[in-house]
């Protein structure tokens, strides 16, 4: 599968869109402009599923076709074998961005208080917060945010209140939708869902939301042909779906090797045919007297029988074989192999010397990979921004103080961690006069700085207060001490 459709430009669309709002001439408009594009992303999406029909390989018609062999049963050679590249490198792509959650947190400095309104407010602010991330599982969102973004080129967020009137989100795949914007898609201005579904009878039936900063508006009948049906408000105060682009040409992360890959399942495919071959080779029949459909029944049942006649006479039959050079073939495929991942920038983790490549070499292999996984950090970094933006604007009608600009999100990497290795760098810089607060930034596998810094004074104070002798316990003990010896003198007298 080659290449063959960009994200539409809608820019066209803006102005009308601004004048007449989302009309069903317009909607209509918009969803088979994007017809191409959603068949493209789909594609994609199916091969990722190792759909048949989508899977080039499958599709294959043997290249040397023997009627009468078919006829007496035999078999073509036309082995299909799938080697799923395109899979792996998207799994890489989302296991390594996306296998650690990431961290959503609320600033609670200076700014931050002034802009709230305070201690309290930041608080319930930064509550709001972690509810909707927690609520929404966010962990898992983001991976299937990343894995139709590594897939299709980019992936729809949709922001939405249930029916419980809590803020939520899903994810939209990028067949099911489109957005026109003035800037950014992370950032739109307008957007269309649109989706399929089969009703109670079996039959095929579409329908299609529209989203502006205040309404969404449904539809039905099919793309390029909707019927307007009703408007309602979404209690946003700005349009709810949003595009997160893997990249800015918003192309998947195998779409530039999808060639190579083909190639690689063509030539392992035909070199099984040449295996499979010299046990259906072509027999050579010197000196024996044969028919044709004696000949057509030796390449089913494998075997002839010499008529008594020719017994004891010159004669041979032997098997006309094909010279494999499996030297050029496995030269072939080991740098198709090598292409595969480079020009995908993936990195290939069955590769002997990635499994036994120090926490320095692995970086350093990495580099192509993380400068992708960094490039898509940016997008979603930028459409998170948007997100806070848009569920704020719900928070404040609640009569929650929430400022989007003080709300920040963090992507970690899902990066083999050296441990021994990161431990004794952050002690080699500490001894060399560097504070802790810097050296312990070099530890991975720790998200808060303050909290093990607050640990670690903890415990400092703790080890102080176990060798300090408490004042108070002190006097006491002496008090209890006297009173005893003054009980046992009364006692006495």
């Amino acid at each position: 599968m080659k290449r063959n459709e960009d994200y539409p430009d809608f820019t066209g669309f803006i102005e009308a869109l601004d004048r007449d709002g989302i009309t069903e001439e317009l909607i209509s408009k918009l969803t088979a402009r994007h017809a191409t594009n959603r068949l493209h992303t789909k594609n994609l999406y199916e091969r990722y599923k190792c759909y048949e029909d989508k899977v080039p390989i499958f599709g294959r018609e043997p290249r040397f076709i023997d009627k009468d062999l078919e006829a007496l049963g035999g078999k073509q050679l036309n082995n299909r074998l799938n080697h799923d590249f395109f899979g792996e490198i998207n799994d890489v792509m989302i296991g390594y961005f996306a296998g650690k959650a990431a961290a959503y947190s609320y600033a609670t400095d200076n700014d931050s208080l002034e802009e709230t309104g305070g201690e309290d407010k930041v608080s319930e602010a930064q509550k709001c917060l972690t509810d909707f991330i927690t609520s929404n599982n966010f962990y898992d969102l983001n991976q299937e945010v990343t894995k139709y973004a590594s897939v299709c080129g980019y992936a729809g967020r949709l922001f939405y209140i249930n029916k419980d009137g809590e803020e939520s989100c899903m994810v939209v795949p990028p067949f099911e939708c489109l957005v026109v914007s003035k800037d950014k898609v992370q950032s739109p201005s307008y957007a269309v869902r649109y989706y399929s579904y089969t009703d109670i009878n079996g039959a095929e039936k579409w329908k299609a939301e529209g989203y502006d900063d205040k309404n969404i508006y449904y539809f039905e009948g099919t793309p390029g042909a909707f019927q307007f049906i009703k408007a309602e408000s979404h209690l946003f105060d700005y349009c709810p779906l949003q595009l997160i682009p893997l990249n800015g040409e918003m192309m998947s992360s195998a779409e530039r090797v999808l060639t190579l890959i083909d190639e690689y399942d063509q030539t392992v495919s035909d070199n099984a045919n040449d295996a499979e071959g010299n046990t259906q080779a072509q027999q050579v029949f010197d000196g024996v007297d044969i028919s044709d459909e004696e000949i057509i029944k030796s390449k089913v049942s494998g075997s002839i029988l010499i008529p008594p006649v020719l017994q004891g006479s010159a004669h041979s039959v032997y098997y006309l074989t094909k010279d494999i050079n499996d030297g050029f073939n496995e030269h072939h495929l080991d740098r198709l192999e090598r292409n595969i991942y480079r020009f995908s920038k993936t990195p290939n983790l069955n590769d002997q010397s990635f499994g036994s490549a120090s926490g320095i070499s692995l970086k350093f292999k990495l580099t192509a990979f993380e400068a992708k996984c960094g490039a898509f950090e940016a997008k979603i970094s930028g459409a998170d921004t948007y997100m806070f933006k848009v569920i704020g604007s719900a928070f404040n009608k609640r009569g929650i103080a929430f400022d989007y600009l003080q709300c920040y999100s963090e992507y970690k990497r899902n990066f083999p961690v050296d441990v021994a290795s990161e431990a004794n760098a952050v002690q080699a810089l500490i001894n060399a006069g560097v504070p802790d607060e810097i050296a312990y930034n070099y530890l991975s596998f720790v998200d808060d700085i303050n909290y093990l810094m607050e640990l670690k004074e903890k415990k400092k104070q703790d080890a102080v207060d176990m060798f300090t002798p408490d004042d108070d316990k002190y006097e006491d003990e002496n008090e209890n001490a006297d009173d005893l010896e003054g009980g046992n003198g009364d006692n006495e007298s």
